[in-house]
């Protein structure tokens, strides 16, 4: 008996211009209501983001920041920061990455950008930005450093990172060329947990989408774990199922009306 859906945005939920059919959705989102299930968006994104691109469907909750910030019924559930040391490591490290396109910190009180990177930033993503001549300038909590490399393949840096600071940081590609550092044991799945502890869910109670190797554990952990049609192969190794169309062809509601036999 699935209680719980949870969604990522980018190349899942939305289609490649991100949008979504949002009258098809609310209609979902009302039947699913009636059977009391709770419907959560879990993304890489900061929150605010979220809260304005889900504006026009009364979701229930957001796993923001890939676990690190997150939220329901309105209510603060969880929140987790990068240490000031750990920051200042990672930071120093990443300027002697020869394939570093960009990084951005992600806080509390905005998203804070090195102002030699400003054309790397797409406010559709991040419109609550700060441009810091340095790192020493920001003064706030950080959920994350997302990490924007000029090559697609992430799986080295990733690799890197996680050996060196095993047990301290978690690196996880988001997809457009980039990577997330979050905290050690901070991942999507860990944000489902506390979800699911929050509406007293079992785990095996929740139906899961991705299509990228940040989405793996919380397809893994789910009762149903769905890899979109067009996610990594990496992914749908770790998926129940997949998705008969892809994400511009509404593949996450059309697998709801399967499940939901509707």
């Amino acid at each position: 008996m699935i209680k719980l859906i949870a969604t990522d945005i980018d190349g899942t939920f939305f289609d490649d211009q991100h949008h979504y059919n949002i009258e098809r959705f609310n209609n979902q989102l009302e039947k699913l209501h009636a059977r009391d299930v709770k419907f959560t968006v879990a993304s890489g994104n900061y929150l605010g983001h979220l809260e304005t691109v889900m504006d026009a469907s009364p979701v229930d909750a957001f796993v923001a920041e890939n676990g690190a910030n997150i939220e329901a019924d309105g209510k603060k559930v969880f929140t987790s920061y990068l240490s000031p040391e750990i920051l200042q490591q990672v930071m120093a490290d990443l300027d002697k990455i020869d394939n570093l396109r960009a990084y951005i910190l992600s806080g509390d009180n905005a998203t804070y950008v090195h102002e030699n990177d400003y054309a790397e930033v797409d406010t559709y993503y991040i419109s609550n930005y700060k441009l810091v001549s340095s790192i020493d300038d920001v003064h706030d909590n950080i959920f994350k450093i997302n990490v924007g490399l000029t090559t697609n393949d992430l799986q080295e840096t990733e690799d890197y990172l996680n050996e060196k600071y095993k047990g301290m940081i978690h690196a996880t590609a988001s997809g457009f060329g980039s990577i997330d550092i979050i905290s050690s044991g901070i991942n999507k799945s860990f944000g489902l947990r506390k979800i699911a502890s929050y509406y007293d869910l079992a785990l095996d109670e929740i139906l899961s989408f991705g299509d990228n190797s940040n989405d793996k554990e919380m397809l893994e952990e789910s009762g149903i774990g769905v890899s979109m049609l067009n996610g990594t192969d990496l992914l749908k190794k770790s998926a129940d199922r997949i998705t008969r169309v892809d994400n511009n062809h509404e593949g996450v509601l059309d697998t709801i009306d399967e499940i939901f036999e509707w």
